[in-house]
């Protein structure tokens, strides 16, 4: 009975994450932008400058933008130094206000010609993950030359290292489709990319009897995932796994691929199979998903059967062989 339930929870579970993927945005805050004179009139065009780019952020709703209140209270209670925001100290704190980013600017004047520059710092890796600048002569229009680099800066900030926007079914930089965009760069990656059509192959999942502890379900755990049953195959001694095989393949010099998480399958499915695109076979494919159930000899794993998904046993024992679409994060 405990295992019916549980497969009955899982289940709904999945179908409403194959319906509606919800995801949290991430918090940023637009800190007071310096400038190299002590002037009231560079300071307001500072101000200026700063609330534009906030707004600018704000329309993307990419972003859960902190409010100015919010970040002087943040100043205030936590001695948070302004001047170094990047140092050990304020990135500790930051990470504890559950701060993803944090947005600064300087406006230097020089013999009346602006320089402006915008940065942009992610909290998990403790750098400057994208800037720009511009440099405004005294004959030039301010606010317009502002627009631009504010514009620039917005998409720079979405489009990541690629400096490419791609949509959902294009073709990534790896030859596959890409399958999920989240909008915003994180932790190194913005887009899910499926490896090219005739990439498939089939394989057991292996570690069967044998737990795999801290596999997760949801978009951006797949790699994990594929590290953690790497690892715990290496133990066991077992070879060509799935797993095994998705993280030792080269496709068109890309090296990065790994086994979708049970999340990253139903959305390779909704957002390409069910489009006709890919070239999926109407077959049963693996995720990199563990399911512990309370029979040992149940010991399985989530996959998604692509001739017909609603089917409710998603869930296979490690010793059979399904399909395999490796996937890739960038």
């Amino acid at each position: 009975m405990k295992k019916v339930m549980f497969l009955l929870v899982l289940f709904a579970m999945l179908v409403s994450a194959l319906f509606a993927q919800a995801q949290v945005l991430p918090r940023l805050a637009v800190f007071e932008f310096s400038t190299n004179i002590d002037n009231r009139e560079i300071k307001a065009d500072a101000a200026a400058v700063r609330n534009m780019v906030e707004s600018e952020l704000s329309s993307t709703k990419k972003f859960r933008i902190m409010t100015r209140t919010e970040i002087d209270k943040l100043i205030a209670n936590q001695r948070f130094q302004a001047s170094s925001i990047s140092s050990e100290e304020n990135i500790e704190i930051l990470k504890m206000e559950q701060i993803s980013y944090i947005v600064t600017g300087t406006v230097n004047v020089m013999r009346g010609d602006y320089a402006i520059t915008l940065s942009i710092l992610s909290i998990s890796s403790g750098q400057i993950s994208h800037s720009d600048n511009i440099q405004i002569k005294s004959s030039e229009n301010f606010y317009e030359s502002v627009i631009i680099l504010v514009k620039k800066f917005t998409t720079g900030i979405s489009a990541g290292e690629s400096g490419r926007i791609y949509n959902i079914g294009d073709t990534g930089p790896a030859g596959g489709l890409i399958f999920y965009d989240r909008g915003f760069v994180s932790d190194g990656w913005r887009y899910l990319e499926a490896a090219p059509a005739g990439t498939d192959f089939t394989a057991e999942w292996g570690a069967y009897r044998t737990d795999v502890a801290g596999t997760g379900i949801e978009i951006g755990s797949g790699k994990r995932n594929t590290e953690l049953i790497v690892n715990r195959l290496r133990q066991l001694g077992e070879n060509n796994r799935a797993a095994q095989i998705c993280i030792g393949m080269e496709i068109n010099g890309y090296k990065d691929w790994f086994l979708p998480s049970a999340d990253e399958l139903i959305l390779m499915y909704k957002n390409l199979k069910a489009k006709g695109l890919g070239s999926f076979r109407e077959n049963v494919y693996w995720s990199s998903t563990a399911m512990e159930i309370t029979n040992p000899a149940d010991i399985a794993a989530f996959f998604m059967n692509f001739r017909n998904p609603a089917d409710m046993n998603n869930y296979g024992r490690r010793v059979d062989t399904y399909s395999v679409r490796a996937i890739r994060a960038f």
